[in-house]
């Protein structure tokens, strides 16, 4: 764009136009030559913008230039501008997006990658795309995004930034009017910046008024939220074919959200003002073709563009108009056809097509919410406290590790309390972390489906953050919701660590679940002073009995147990890696949960998650037996479980076992200890923590069951506990051959044998074992105790140890008993022969088959 395009804009005419009887002829003539060197040294750093971000629409001179034109058309013909305001205006105007160039930060590219931003941007990038194997390209990536994230702070230096130019002492300014850069520099970069701030932040962050420079005349005094009003809606308004022109499209191919952009402004002609509104108060947007059906995403953005310019052209004149000091208001006032997509596509045209409000929408999101965040996903047998208590104490670890990111000094602790209130028994979730801001309280945390670890607001709130070793256990959002399974009413207060307790803010649902809760900036009266968030919850009647819970065996006929409630919450946190202290009501506060377990804490830990206590005393002495082979699981530094291999027959409904999401137990209830004691963290699969895989990798598992078959002492076990052991070993991934027993059964007796002993009876009598018609392994449902001329294995359990699948005629893991079996034949100088038949023998499933190994030499 020229420079006489300028010049006959509305907006220059008033402030920099040339007058014959000006009297400030002379400090205008200044302000106006200031002005344009300032646009000629801003072209060649905005000229840069284009090689950094290919993928971006225009962002060169002729955007900034253009922006004068469509302010001018915003604001009005007679808008007062005087000349001092049009230098801060125009100078913003060049700068505000001046800094998507690497050329705009000290060091360059290599300068950008070292901020904290690059990154948490590229941590974010590898984790989104894990399968990318071209690392220049999420290089690239995390430039691109950086650049966008950096660019608007980033303006508000450029006018105050030196080039050193080489083997020169004096360096270079874009703008080289010392004076006007010296008093003016850093409200234009603020101006400049503002682009990207909330509409709210401009009256808190900007002065209501600067006073006009001594050699300037008094009344061209400045207003800098006037001017961060003009330039943010002509910023927004600037989407049309002038920065998105064919030719260059067609040298640069985009793709992906890029291309979606530039079509999208591509087909737009110039924001112009609507002449059937005799006002002119309305500003329109056309296109010059229309969107093919293939081209309905850019449509949609067009759309969504210009539902934001109305947005903001609103909100600009109704901050204007509420000022205390008088600000004239834009003559334009609205965008036409932004009511609905219908309407709008009279003017931005569509091809085939017809856009609707057909959006996927829920029409009673708090059911929704009620459904997916409470019974329905945890399940209406569940115990509710168990989840509510497990939920909150997730999101208060997160906050303290991602404190304990930010604070190398810091521990953290989470405080549970219990309290009465007007006879209603409150819970209150506290703890000492990172805590919330009020965009946080009222965003993510209330947001369902979003978890703010994951969300684009964490980098802003904890810049450095999402590139640490900081990992969250919270994924799903939804864990918050819980509360309402039990409680009425519900208050979070909260404050960001390092602030005082002046800005803690309270969201207040006061009628269970309700999408307008109170929001107000108070610290409740129970609100310690060194804590940064808490959630208190009152419970409902059902769930109020706080001295004694149930814990169910989840065996048909056992007996339920009741424990005390430092019992209970401590089996929940049985593997956390924060402290936990119980409050209740006329006791003495109590460490319930500490965050290392080691040797000298491990048995009276294991007792206490395992509720020995209450239990058969032959609990507590096996534990005191074993509790010393303890071993944690470490992978990448990183902790996966304390666990033992059990050397338990069957699965008692003990309690001996625990499987945690991130420390934190998937259900206390219905626990055994066959296959380990202790605990051992999963992945969960879902949000209601139903991990199926460890969280270690199979060879870190392997590695600690090796271990715990070398601390075994053997000569001590039963033959069933060393089948047992055996069966443990293969499940995690440990050859159990040499220490197994298997239980057979022959002409009416059983007795047990090793894998050497069953070899050699095969030479003599098939091994018989019968399988499942379900899946490929042994069959345990059946009545069936021997068979005629054959040797029985009886299965104990299910699981690897016991897998019949086969691969090229041989057992497809030589670590099961029927690859055990086959290699000890092997060993014997012979050949295993299996073979499958059909029997009359019947479980409750159905028909059963047999498999027959025999021994047959060379």
């Amino acid at each position: 764009m020229s420079l006489d395009r300028i010049k006959n804009t509305s907006l220059w005419k008033t402030s920099l136009c040339e007058s014959i009887d000006d009297q400030y002829n002379g400090q205008r003539e200044e302000i106006r030559s200031s002005l344009l060197k300032f646009r000629e040294n801003t072209s060649h750093l905005v000229s840069q913008i284009s090689k950094a971000l290919p993928g971006l629409t225009q962002h060169e001179l002729s955007h900034l230039d253009a922006l004068w034109e469509t302010a001018s058309i915003i604001c009005g013909d007679d808008y007062p501008l005087n000349p001092l305001e049009a230098f801060v205006l125009g100078g913003a105007i060049l700068l505000h997006d001046s800094a998507l160039c690497f050329e705009a930060y000290k060091g360059g590219i290599s300068g950008v990658r070292d901020t904290v931003t690059w990154r948490d941007h590229y941590a974010q990038l590898t984790d989104h795309h894990k399968n990318e194997s071209d690392i220049s390209h999420i290089n690239e990536m995390a430039d691109f995004s950086t650049l966008r994230s950096l660019h608007a702070k980033q303006a508000e230096s450029l006018a105050n930034y030196n080039w050193k130019v080489k083997d020169e002492d004096q360096g270079v300014y874009l703008i080289e009017n010392i004076t006007l850069r010296n008093h003016l520099g850093k409200l234009i970069g603020q101006i400049a910046g503002s682009h990207h701030w909330s509409i709210d932040e401009i009256l808190s962050k900007l002065p209501n008024q600067i006073n006009s420079l001594s050699t300037y005349p008094r009344e061209w005094r400045i207003d800098p939220v006037k001017l961060a009003c003009i330039l943010r809606c002509a910023d927004a308004s600037q989407i049309d074919n002038e920065r998105a022109p064919d030719f260059l499209h067609a040298l640069i191919k985009r793709r992906g959200i890029s291309l979606t952009h530039w079509i999208a402004q591509n087909k737009l002609a110039n924001a112009d003002i609507d002449t059937s509104d005799l006002s002119g108060s309305t500003l329109l947007f056309t296109s010059t073709s229309g969107f093919a059906e293939e081209e309905s995403e850019a449509w949609w953005v067009a759309y969504d563009a210009t539902c934001m310019i109305d947005k903001e052209i609103r909100a600009s004149n109704a901050l204007m108009e509420s000022r205390k000091t008088p600000c004239p208001q834009f003559i334009v006032k609205r965008v036409k056809g932004v009511e609905t997509p219908e309407l709008m596509s009279n003017y931005i045209q569509t091809e085939g097509w017809h856009p609707c409000v057909a959006e996927i929408h829920v029409g009673n999101i708090e059911g929704l919410i009620n459904t997916l965040g409470g019974d329905k996903l945890y399940g209406t047998g569940s115990d509710k406290l168990e989840v509510i208590l497990r939920e909150l104490i997730q999101n208060s670890r997160d906050s303290v590790h991602a404190r304990r990111e930010c604070d190398s000094n810091y521990t953290g602790k989470i405080t549970v309390r219990i309290k009465t209130i007007d006879e209603q028994k409150w819970i209150c979730i506290e703890d000492d972390g990172v805590g919330m801001s009020k965009r946080v309280l009222t965003g993510p945390l209330l947001d369902f489906g979003t978890s703010f670890w994951t969300s684009s607001l964490v980098q802003s709130e904890f810049p450095g953050l999402r590139s640490s070793k900081f990992k969250s256990v919270g994924k799903f959002g939804i864990g918050f919701y819980s509360v309402f399974m039990c409680s009425d009413e519900v208050r979070v207060a909260s404050r960001p660590w390092k602030n005082g307790t002046q800005d803690v803010w309270q969201v207040h649902f006061k009628n269970g679940l309700s999408l307008r809760p109170m929001l107000k900036k108070s610290v409740p009266l129970d609100f310690p002073s060194n804590i940064s968030t808490q959630v208190s919850i009152c419970l409902n009647k059902t769930e109020n009995n706080l001295t004694l819970r149930e814990i169910k065996r989840g065996r048909v006929g056992a007996e339920n147990i009741k424990v005390d409630m430092p019992t209970y919450i401590s089996a929940i946190c049985a593997g956390l890696d924060v402290s936990i202290i119980l409050s209740e009501e006329g006791k003495k506060e109590q460490e319930v949960h500490h965050e290392k377990i080691d040797q000298g804490n491990s048995t009276e830990w294991l007792k206490r998650i395992s509720f020995s206590d209450y239990q058969d005393p032959k609990i507590s002495s096996y534990i005191e037996s074993n509790a010393h082979r303890l071993r944690p699981v470490i992978e990448n530094n990183q902790l996966h479980g304390i666990a033992a291999l059990s050397t338990c027959v069957g699965n008692g409904a003990n309690f001996l076992s625990l499987t945690t999401v991130g420390g934190l137990a998937t259900s206390i209830h219905g626990r055994g200890g066959d296959s380990f004691i202790g605990y051992l963290d999963y992945l969960p699969q879902s949000a209601r923590r139903d991990g199926q895989l460890y969280s270690a990798s199979e060879e870190a598992m392997a590695e600690w069951a090796e271990k715990q078959n070398s601390l075994i002492d053997y000569s001590s076990l039963s033959e069933m506990e060393k089948y047992s052991v055996a069966s443990n070993l293969c499940n995690f991934g440990v050859d159990p051959f040499d220490v197994a027993m298997i239980l057979v059964a022959y002409d009416k007796e059983r007795f047990f044998v090793n894998f050497s002993q069953l070899a050699k009876l095969a030479f003599k009598q098939p091994i018989a074992i019968l399988k499942s018609t379900l899946f490929d392994g042994f069959e345990t449902h059946h009545n069936q105790d021997f068979i005629d001329g054959c040797i029985l294995i009886t299965p104990i359990s299910n699981g690897k140890f016991f897998s019949l699948k086969m691969q090229d005629e041989e057992p497809k893991d030589n670590r099961s008993i029927l690859g055990c079996l086959c290699r000890a034949i092997q060993n014997n100088g012979c050949i295993p022969i299996i073979e499958e038949n059909e029997t009359t023998i019947r479980s409750i499933m159905g028909p059963i088959k047999m498999l027959t190994i025999k021994s047959e030499s060379l």
